[in-house]
């Protein structure tokens, strides 16, 4: 009895210390990455407006910040300066990036439409009229690379058109209006808004097939983040699901705020039906590539897995 009484009581000891907790060392608070996308005041960024709008961004998990950019070489500045990891841009900024020495990577092409037109006064009725006619573009950007394949597609080689260096849109805009220039190449909103002014359209992306819009991130933010940038793009296909299905006036007044798109642009502006995100067309990349050697604006030669990520949308 003595023995058993013994034995019990070293159970009971062994039980009790079993059953006192450990004291956890207190681990580091774990702080989220925020992902900064810069945009800029076009269609391409509305998926993004609307993902930050009804808080997608925050249903999957990722902090996500937008600059707004009035202009291309801001933004670009931005990213020099290594304030983004991601951007809504397209194939040429891409490549001009990594040829600078900022390795950047195409994740999606974007939906957006540019469309050659014709001013109201200047009696051009086709394409094929553009010879020896002014054509206000910004030039070694996607304007010109968009508005050469418009020019051959309608016969006239584009050196046989006078083209006029104009880079800010609202004015390239104003010039066309005002019969400075005949022709111009212009993105939606302002697009819209030309047609609406007695514009005639030439051609179009649309009209083409041949959109090199694209949603680039750093390959640093890919390879660092994969999991934030994944959640992004869950967020951005969410958006363009809302946007096929919900009423345009539900939310363009927001969108038109946001963006800072010129007054009377709601009656005139053109939405494109949005995709879900997509890797671009090698096509189009390997055009783009073969332009830039063309016009010698690069050195490098970039093949398409250079610059197009093919791990974030598996």
């Amino acid at each position: 009895m003595l023995i058993l009484i013994m034995s019990l009581g070293v159970v009971g000891c062994g039980q009790k210390k079993a059953s006192q907790p450990k004291q956890e060392e207190a681990k580091p608070a774990v702080v989220q990455k925020t992902i900064t996308i810069g945009v800029m005041p076009d269609v391409e960024s509305i998926p993004f407006i609307i993902a930050e709008k009804n808080a997608y961004f925050a249903k999957e998990g990722v902090k996500v910040k937008l600059e707004h950019f009035k202009s291309a070489k801001d933004r670009d500045s931005a990213l020099q300066g290594g304030k983004l990891d991601g951007m809504i841009s397209d194939v040429l900024a891409v490549v001009f990036a990594n040829e600078g020495g900022i390795p950047m990577r195409i994740i999606s092409r974007n939906d957006g439409n540019i469309e050659l037109m014709a001013g109201k006064t200047s009696g051009i009725k086709a394409s094929k009229d553009l010879k020896g006619r002014t054509i206000g573009m910004s030039t070694n950007t996607i304007m010109e690379y968009t508005a050469d394949q418009m020019i051959i597609a309608g016969g006239v080689k584009p050196e046989e058109v006078k083209k006029v260096a104009i880079p800010p849109l609202p004015t390239r805009f104003e010039m066309l209006q005002a019969g400075r220039v005949d022709a111009a190449i212009l993105p939606e909103p302002l697009a819209g808004l030309a047609v609406k002014g007695g514009a005639t359209v030439l051609n179009s992306s649309d009209a083409m097939a041949n959109k090199p819009g694209a949603i680039a991130f750093t390959a640093a933010s890919i390879k660092e983040n994969p999991e934030e940038v994944k959640a992004v793009f869950r967020a951005y296909n969410d958006a363009v699901e809302y946007l096929a299905h919900e009423p345009v006036a539900s939310y363009i007044d927001y969108v038109i705020q946001s963006q800072g798109f010129p007054a009377g642009v709601k009656d005139s502006l053109q939405l494109p039906v949005y995709q879900k995100a997509a890797q671009p067309d090698q096509k189009i990349v390997d055009n783009v590539v073969q332009w830039l050697k063309a016009k010698a604006l690069i050195k490098g030669d970039y093949q398409y897995k250079d610059i197009v990520d093919d791990t974030i949308l598996r």
